[in-house]
């Protein structure tokens, strides 16, 4: 009697970029916030995913990449992995990756779930919450992964167009024919009704998601991938910080904190108008900035709040979640890490937005237009 082992399917590349170490680390935290597990030995990062695991280990000259997959799909999702953050991060050298060993045809992302708009509330003057159902969305389900990729179809559309993975690594579109997709954290996820729900902040000069937002009706059709962007780490004592585009993260974070922690969450908004019922633990504090009219992305209230924080002695017990526009990420990452010395794995903070530029010229310009200044 014998038995038939599916053999893995493997490829690997050779890329010569002398410059390698400049990139490492933000090519690393990078991998890392794509729901991929990151262990460093000897120099050779290693990499476990749910599609499959790789490596990522630079030369003197460059850098070495292998992934393994037990289907094709993974092996192109596992590829996509790897050249999407090495390519954004390093955008500026315009790296050709050239993968040998096995090549799948493009396919569909296996994370790539259908959703339908079930019901709309404006939960505030600037949040509408959208609920949508779909099925199998249990993977979404995951505290320590929080922002998904929507994926906005055109209303009536006969036939949607879904993006796909090729033998690159690289994002396919049929036709070319690309539609808008956007990062949005999810604020709440029914697996057994099978609904997610996001909250749209509402901006005066809204981009393509946000006009979707405003527009959408029951029925109407989205895609979602995911999920990614780290949650909290387990503290005693947390801050949490960001503007709008924060809020549904922090709402979250909040009502899922134990009991008997200790900490605080500061939320920029326009004004009171705009503040939302939390649920939070007795010991967190919630502290409302309020802009009073000056334009988002253009205050020092997330930074003034962060520095009046007072910290315990030992910050290994303490742990930082926030996203917010560029500039005021960018102060803040410097704050925590150089003037705190808060340890890298006690924080997790986003550049969500950029008051200059739309999302498709932050990839276009890369890591140059999202990583701290």
């Amino acid at each position: 009697m014998s038995s038939t082992v599916c053999s893995p399917y493997r490829a690997r590349a050779v890329v010569r970029f002398p410059k390698i170490n400049e990139y490492i680390d933000p090519i690393v935290d990078s991998i890392a916030t794509h729901d991929m597990a990151v262990e460093e030995t000897d120099g050779v990062h290693y990499i476990h995913s749910p599609f499959g695991d790789a490596t990522f280990e630079a030369t003197g000259d460059g850098f070495r990449l292998t992934v393994e997959a037990s289907d094709s799909g993974g092996l192109n999702r596992l590829k996509h992995a790897l050249v999407g953050p090495i390519g954004f991060i390093a955008a500026r050298e315009k790296l050709e990756i050239h993968w040998e060993g096995d090549r799948a045809e493009p396919a569909l992302p296996d994370d790539l779930r259908i959703l339908y708009v079930r019901s709309i509330e404006d939960i505030a003057p600037r949040f509408r919450r959208i609920t949508f159902r779909g099925e199998n969305l249990e993977r979404y389900d995951r505290d320590d992964q929080l922002h998904c990729r929507l994926i906005f179809q055109p209303r009536g559309i006969a036939e949607p167009l879904w993006p796909m993975l090729d033998h690159r690594g690289h994002v396919v579109w049929p036709d070319n024919a690309a539609v808008p997709t956007r990062v949005y954290t999810i604020r709440r996820i029914d697996t057994a009704r099978q609904e997610i729900a996001i909250d749209f902040a509402l901006h005066a000069n809204p981009g393509p998601a946000t006009r979707w937002a405003m527009d959408a009706r029951p029925g109407d059709l989205v895609g979602i991938l995911g999920p990614a962007a780290n949650g909290p780490k387990h503290a005693e004592f947390y801050v949490l910080a960001g503007d709008e585009t924060a809020l549904p993260g922090i709402a979250r974070i909040l009502e899922n904190l134990p009991t008997n922690v200790a900490g605080h969450a500061f939320i920029e908004i326009d004004s009171k108008a705009d503040e939302l019922p939390l649920r939070y633990p007795s010991g967190v504090t919630i502290h409302w900035l309020h802009r009073a009219g000056a334009v988002s992305g253009t205050t020092t209230l997330l930074m003034d709040a962060i520095t009046s924080v007072r910290w315990p002695e030992n910050l290994e017990r303490s742990f930082f979640w926030g996203g917010c526009e560029h500039k005021a990420f960018s102060a803040l990452y410097q704050y925590l890490k150089k003037e705190l010395s808060l340890p890298r794995d006690r924080f997790v903070l986003y550049s969500h937005w950029h008051k200059s530029l739309s999302e498709e010229e932050i990839i276009a310009q890369g890591g140059e237009a999202y990583l701290p200044q």
